[in-house]
């Protein structure tokens, strides 16, 4: 008797331009039969995002819209948000939940205990507890992570040092329930790129979304310094 495959809901606030995006579509696109069974579930970008559902549809994903499962908090609209997610986790059974990005992170953690979902996950790309919001917001989201860290079966930095601010510094959760699984992304379209010409000069650049929380005017100041 063949085995089912297992089923994994991943949950992403919105598809917007950025690593998360692209990494939560590369998974659900190769996590599929026989072995398993993925739903990508997004709600709306912000009108000033780029977005990159276009990436899901080209590999065969229609992701599930939760409109109200935006990036900004509200109480009311959120528990709207738990009540739509605890539906559909009971329609889909999933026997896993990763979530993604903060806002998603807390909802959905919160409707997968609710569904009581046997596994629960949620990956940290980063974290918004410096350099995002002010002092009260900050402390919310705090308070917010402490607790839904107690619903997760498990933590997923993408790098040991991420893992260790969490831990160490912020007090997200003991180090015994992080797990560090670096980023993979198909890096082909870029290794097959022709070599460039013999030239001993070393080229220095930086990948990152222009938006100031990348804070490329650091890398250009930098930059400026090698010139000098």
């Amino acid at each position: 008797m063949a085995q089912r495959p297992i089923k994994v809901m991943r949950i992403i606030a919105r598809l917007n331009v950025g690593g998360p995006a692209i990494h939560v579509i590369s998974l659900t696109g190769l996590l599929r039969e026989p072995d398993f069974e993925s739903i990508l579930v997004c709600g709306h970008i912000d009108e000033t995002e780029g977005d990159m559902q276009y990436l899901a549809e080209e590999r065969g994903i229609e992701p599930v819209i939760i409109p109200t499962l935006g990036r900004d908090i509200s109480l009311l609209r959120d528990i709207g948000t738990i009540w739509q997610l605890y539906r559909l986790i009971r329609r889909y059974r999933p026997v896993i939940v990763d979530t993604h990005t903060a806002k998603a992170g807390f909802v959905g953690r919160i409707a997968a205990w609710l569904a009581r979902v046997p596994v629960r996950l949620h990956t940290f790309h980063g974290h918004v507890f410096h350099g995002y919001f002010g002092p009260r917001k900050t402390q919310l989201f705090l308070m917010l992570e402490r607790l839904c860290a107690r619903l997760s079966s498990r933590i997923i930095t993408i790098s040991p040092g991420l893992r260790d601010e969490l831990v160490n510094t912020y007090h997200i959760a003991p180090a015994a329930k992080f797990v560090v699984v670096p980023l993979g992304f198909d890096l082909a379209p870029l290794t097959a790129r022709p070599p460039r010409a013999s030239n001993p000069t070393r080229v220095v650049g930086i990948v990152g979304r222009l938006v100031p929380i990348k804070n490329h005017k650091l890398f250009l100041d930098a930059a400026r310094l090698l010139l000098q």
